[in-house]
């Protein structure tokens, strides 16, 4: 028989409050995920926080081949949780002690859509200006926190890197796991954030701005001047290589400036008007019928007018 066991509440408040020991064994880690993750374990190094633990803590990294269509994101891992003030020098130097226990060899070429502290979310060039923007999708590019993208020379150099990875996510033996090398910042590292920029740095930086604004802005001019409309419906068409386009338009919108900020609405072609009004059979039957009908009815106005003026004797067929 089966033994009924009666809690009472004072061991429900004690079995709630009671914290859970943490434990470090190796052998109950996972290794990979259902998603395709590989769980990459890093030591920490050594600290006064850690040591009232025996065993040495671990922060784990999750890493998965990445896929994408654009160009620029080819042969790239896709890290997640990474460690706090990670930049491409920790991981290369991670990266490279996992490869040299495998004997594997993987050339890391930059770290991508790495934004820590979420300095990139905001867009001040959107704010200020709409021509900075082509609209394409790839300018709209958001990562989630403490994420990145690792990139690598060749796509032979990501597959040694991912072999080499999952052998490294099996590892159960303590020794095996690699150290991670954290910089502790200093004063010093915080007082560079508040450093004036690089004068060649900002000059080259300003000039490319500038360069990609102006080109945009040209862009959009020729845009607007070759789809001009005017108040009677006639579209305006000018030469690209007039001088007059400038002035052509600012003359149009000194007339009215809120027609900059209207939709241009292109009117309908005679093609596009013919295309749906005689594309079946019983449309050209039915645009006779109107016609006719149109006629009879101008036709009986003009036979009421004529008897009116019949009556009033001002008719006169001569005058």
């Amino acid at each position: 028989m089966k033994r009924r066991v009666n809690w009472s509440t004072r061991s429900l408040n004690n079995a709630r409050y009671t914290e859970p020991q943490p434990t470090y064994k190796m052998s109950a880690r996972v290794d990979s995920m259902k998603n395709g993750f590989l769980v990459i374990p890093f030591k920490l190094p050594q600290s006064q926080k850690l040591e009232e633990h025996s065993e040495e803590a671990c922060h784990y990294m999750f890493i998965k081949k990445h896929q994408s269509k654009s160009e620029l994101e080819q042969n790239c891992l896709f890290l997640v949780n990474l460690p706090l003030l990670t930049h491409l020098e920790n991981l290369k130097q991670g990266f490279g002690s996992i490869m040299s226990q495998y004997g594997s060899v993987a050339h890391v070429a930059q770290l991508l859509h790495h934004d820590e502290f979420g300095l990139s979310e905001v867009d001040l060039s959107s704010l200020t200006s709409d021509l900075m923007s082509t609209g394409d999708a790839e300018e709209k590019r958001y990562t989630p926190r403490n994420t990145a993208l690792l990139q690598f020379v060749d796509a032979a150099s990501v597959d040694n890197a991912w072999s080499a990875l999952r052998k490294y996510s099996q590892e159960r033996k303590q020794s095996k796991i690699v150290t991670w090398n954290f910089d502790s910042p200093s004063m010093a590292t915080f007082i560079n954030f508040y450093k004036p920029l690089d004068l060649d740095y900002l000059k080259e930086d300003v000039y490319s701005h500038m360069a990609l604004f102006e080109q945009r802005e040209q862009q959009a001019q020729e845009q607007a001047q070759s789809s001009i409309v005017d108040e009677d419906g006639f579209t305006l068409v000018v030469g690209k290589n007039t001088k007059n386009l400038n002035s052509i338009r600012k003359k149009i919108l000194n007339k009215n400036p809120l027609l900059k900020h209207e939709k241009i609405v292109k009117p309908p072609t005679m093609v596009d008007k013919k295309a749906k009004q005689d594309f079946y059979r019983f449309q050209i039957r039915e645009r006779k019928k109107q016609e006719i009908s149109e006629l009879l009815k101008k036709f009986k106005q003009d036979q009421e007018k004529i008897k009116e003026m019949k009556s009033k004797r001002k008719f006169n067929p001569y005058a």
